[in-house]
């Protein structure tokens, strides 16, 4: 079987990121703005139809699709979600009220139809995608040719910039970093892609129920929430990068 290789992991990236905006962008433009959750959710579907496709030539076990033990899933999660609800929440502590007040206008839904593309976009396509690509193909592949500590600093920093948006790459930084680490160092990118659709699925719950402490993105942190959430977050991610050092 073939190796995945740089240029192929960033080539698809780039589909990712730029087709899938021009193509939705097209059918919005078609169908109307109303339309755009659900011309993602159509989008997003064809890509991992292909990706997957895509992904037959190469050795599974090199991309990290492997089986895992539930325990090993469990306490990989629960120590993603722990560093999240920390790390998300020292972002929005240290955000400008202003920059989160944009953030959470592009979510806004039009009708039932586009908050279930909404829920299907974000909480599962994207974090299958993403972990396809970021900790599948491109970790490989940089794994590979240049070793782990570039393979986990160069995936986590493409992985935030992706989303464009300066809180949620923020907030991707400190998450890259322990799932990138944790498959460079034997994990299963299928335990990685359930933690990311996990912590998706909060962040989604926190759009529908704003106000949330620790989960909604409209929630303002004090000083005293603030520092807790900063060391947590510190301490938290240095033990797990001590388990699964760079």
């Amino acid at each position: 079987m073939r190796s995945p290789t740089i240029g192929l992991a960033l080539g698809l990236i780039a589909l990712y990121a730029a087709g899938i905006q021009l193509v939705s962008t097209a059918l919005m433009l078609l169908l109307g703005p109303n339309w755009l959750w659900r011309t993602l959710l159509l989008t997003e579907t064809l890509l991992l139809w292909w990706l997957q496709r895509r992904l037959s030539c190469f050795d599974p076990t090199e991309l990290g699709l492997k089986p895992i033990s539930w325990r090993e899933a469990i306490r990989i999660v629960l120590w993603f979600q722990a560093i999240a609800f920390a790390s998300d929440a020292t972002v929005l502590w240290l955000a400008p009220e202003s920059l989160v007040d944009s953030y959470l206008r592009l979510f806004h839904p039009a009708g039932p139809g586009e908050w279930a593309a909404l829920a299907a976009v974000a909480v599962l396509l994207a974090p299958a995608l993403e972990e396809l690509l970021f900790r599948g193909l491109l970790l490989a592949a940089v794994k590979r040719r240049f070793g782990i500590r570039t393979a986990v600093v160069s995936t986590t920093l493409l992985f935030a910039l992706i989303h464009a948006k300066p809180l949620q790459v923020a907030a991707a930084l400190p998450l890259g970093v322990i799932l990138a680490a944790y498959v460079a160092r034997g994990g299963s990118v299928y335990v990685t892609m359930a933690a990311h659709i996990i912590g998706n699925a909060f962040s989604f719950l926190g759009l529908v129920f704003p106000g949330i402490p620790w989960v909604s993105a409209d929630w303002r942190p004090d000083t005293v929430s603030g520092l807790f959430s900063l060391t947590a977050a510190v301490i938290l991610l240095g033990r797990f990068l001590r388990r699964y050092p760079l």
